[in-house]
């Protein structure tokens, strides 16, 4: 080692201990001008028994003095929160060094019990600075719900014995939940379904799903995570798959952050699906295989890939709007896509007419040029399909893509201005600009007499699932 490198290490040691054995270093107790990150810290809505996310509040120290917090506790002696300061956790810290114009740290989070198990309660504590001297405190304020827990203790599939879910308390299923072969579930208007992650509800052969939300209390399906800052967060639980069921109602439902919301497979059997929201999908809003929907006053945003993805079978949606505006990543499919054929399992690929795949008074459309898909299978002849008095984003070709040919186009809106209120959240309502407004089939619209919201519309009848409104009228929690 050269002697010049060697002296600059010694002399780096020699500032280290004179630094460290310094004979001024002194501190005083804090005197109550502690300052912080807030004075309440809200730690998510919970279910009951269940932690909560770690939540972070920072100790500010601004004085010029090091300071000693003679103690840190929380109020409550049994408290349900839990603390951990500079790695150690506990509920009572004493003689808490913080330097001056420094931060400290503490990790809050909550285990709670619902006491009144029939509604929702408030859980409440404090953090306690010096509470024998200059007593400075931080409110704890956490949400707990009661809920009904549909799991195997093993982790594995489970059926579900239960008949009907009602609205007195959400539902949280961990793990695949199976209705089984001609078994029955009906979930009463105003229910809400939570899902864990990589949870799902699969309906079996022969099996009975009746959705009965209304326009006033729908059903919501949704991940287990409370915390609004999951609320546009694909992904967060598998979605819904139905597997050759006996009979499929589906009324006024929300399907929020699946990966696939419903996922269809050789269900030849008639599934209704009316009044639902598919929103955030990281694949696929519906997927199906060999299916048969009639579908009306449907609105599926943002998906990682198609909003619809149909391959075989028969098919009819009326006043339903696809606008996919994904914004998560790149968005590589189309918003509708259509085939005869479906790769499964081990790869291989199955053929399957797409006897009928009929669009009226739709909206399809998203962030690309073309957001139709047609992958026609030429050793399956059978591909039909007709959209008709429906706004459509797509560019004119051939064959399938001859928007001239009144087989497959009837009064199609190419590439026209569709004012949506706010595609980034998922608002899908129509405004002023729009331009299929008064443009639907008056036939078809007094079948679907209502749209999704209950507004009238057999006059004067809109494109899409909604009828138009003037955005200024919104009240500004609509904003």
């Amino acid at each position: 080692m050269k002697l010049s490198s060697f002296i600059k290490i010694v002399l780096i040691f020699l500032a280290i201990c004179q630094f460290s054995c310094r004979k001024d270093f002194s501190t005083v107790n804090s005197n109550g001008n502690l300052s912080f990150s807030t004075d309440t810290l809200f730690l998510d809505t919970v279910f009951n028994d269940l932690s909560t996310t770690t939540k972070i509040l920072k100790v500010y120290n601004r004085s010029k003095n090091d300071l000693i917090i003679p103690k840190i506790k929380l109020e409550n002696n049994n408290s349900k929160y839990r603390m951990n300061i500079d790695g150690i956790p506990g509920t009572e810290f004493e003689n808490v060094l913080l330097l001056k114009k420094d931060s400290l740290f503490v990790f809050v989070e909550g285990t709670i019990s619902a006491t009144d198990t029939n509604a929702e309660m408030i859980y409440e504590d404090k953090i306690l600075f010096d509470p024998n001297g200059n007593l400075q405190k931080v409110n704890l304020v956490t949400l707990v719900k009661d809920a009904i827990f549909l799991f195997d203790s093993n982790n594995n599939d489970f059926e579900i014995t239960e008949t009907n879910f009602t609205n007195t308390k959400p539902y949280v299923i961990y793990g695949n939940a199976i209705v089984p072969e001609n078994g029955s579930l009906t979930i009463e208007e105003g229910s809400t379904i939570h899902f864990s992650k990589n949870s799902s509800l699969t309906i079996s052969q022969g099996a009975t799903l009746n959705i009965n939300g209304t326009l006033n209390d729908s059903i919501v399906f949704k991940s287990n995570n409370l915390n609004y800052e999951y609320d546009q967060i694909p992904g967060q639980w598998q979605g819904i798959n139905i597997n050759n069921a006996n009979v499929v109602n589906i009324n006024y439902l929300k399907i929020l952050n699946p990966t696939t919301g419903l996922n269809i497979n050789n269900n030849t059997n008639l599934i209704n699906i009316k009044n639902t929201e598919i929103y955030n999908a990281a694949e696929n809003g519906i997927l199906t295989a060999n299916a048969n929907i009639t579908g009306e006053n449907i609105v599926i945003g943002q998906a990682g890939r198609s909003s619809l993805y149909l391959q075989g079978g028969d098919y009819t949606f009326k006043h339903s709007t696809f606008a996919n505006y994904w914004n998560k990543s790149i968005k590589s499919e189309s918003t509708v896509s259509l085939a005869n054929y479906f790769i499964d399992n081990t790869e291989s690929e199955i053929k399957i007419p797409l006897n009928s795949a009929n669009f009226i008074n739709c909206i399809i459309a998203g962030t690309k040029n073309s957001e139709l898909f047609l992958d026609k299978n030429e050793e399956e002849p059978i591909f039909n399909f007709n959209i008709k008095n429906s706004l459509l984003d797509l560019e004119k070709g051939d064959d399938l893509y001859n928007t001239d040919n009144s087989t497959y186009y009837t009064n199609a809106l190419l590439n026209k201005k569709l004012d949506f209120r706010n595609t980034t959240i998922n608002d899908l309502r129509i405004g002023l600009d729009n331009e299929g407004i008064n443009q639907a089939d008056i036939t078809t619209a007094t079948e679907v007499p209502f749209d999704i919201i209950g507004t009238g519309r057999t006059t004067a009848p809109d494109i899409g699932a909604y009828q138009h409104i003037d955005f200024k009228t919104l009240d500004t929690e609509d904003e």
